[in-house]
């Protein structure tokens, strides 16, 4: 819409908050000219502030954002630190309880072989004290047989010994009968 004031002409574009211009009366008071000067600076105010609201808001919001900026970031490191603590604490409980059945299965496993090896040498024990009385048992037989072995031997030479000498006594007598 084109309105002419004075001489000049003014573009104006309706919007939903601006009131539409008064229209000067035909007597052209200094009253009514100022008033509708007022009021289209007020609506150009307006237009302004309108274009620039959301200008503003941006400037606004990014001067609220960059005030807010330390404490967000803050927070927010304060927040991964937490949940960072928390993973490495699960995952340190998790390897310990690991490390743990591992130490559990490797004591198992080495008791069981030390039994296994405390009854291998109670065994091997037993079998040696048995291997030994027998071998004292052993050794008291060869004893006895070699005893005996001497004593038939010094029998036997004894035997010998009477049987020639009866010999020789027989043949004594027998030479003198001739």
């Amino acid at each position: 819409m084109t309105r002419h004031i004075r001489g000049h002409s003014r573009t104006c574009s309706k919007s939903p908050k601006t009131a539409p211009p008064k229209k000067l009366s035909d007597k052209n008071t200094k009253q009514e000219m100022l008033e509708a000067y007022q009021t289209l600076a007020k609506q150009l105010e307006e237009k302004r502030a309108a274009e620039l609201a959301p200008e503003r808001r941006l400037e606004e919001k990014r001067a609220e954002e960059a005030a807010s900026f330390p404490k967000d970031l803050e927070a927010a490191v304060a927040q991964a630190v937490k949940e960072s603590t928390e993973r490495l604490k699960l995952e340190a409980r998790s390897r310990e309880d690991i490390a743990g059945k591992q130490f559990e299965g490797e004591r198992n496993v080495l008791a069981a072989r030390n039994e296994s090896l405390e009854r291998a040498n109670k065994d091997l024990l037993a079998s040696n004290a048995k291997l030994a009385q027998q071998l004292e048992a052993a050794y008291q037989k060869v004893q006895d047989i070699a005893q005996k072995t001497v004593e038939g031997a010094s029998q036997s030479k004894s035997l010998a010994d009477l049987q020639k000498l009866l010999l020789d006594q027989s043949r004594k007598n027998r030479e003198d009968k001739l």
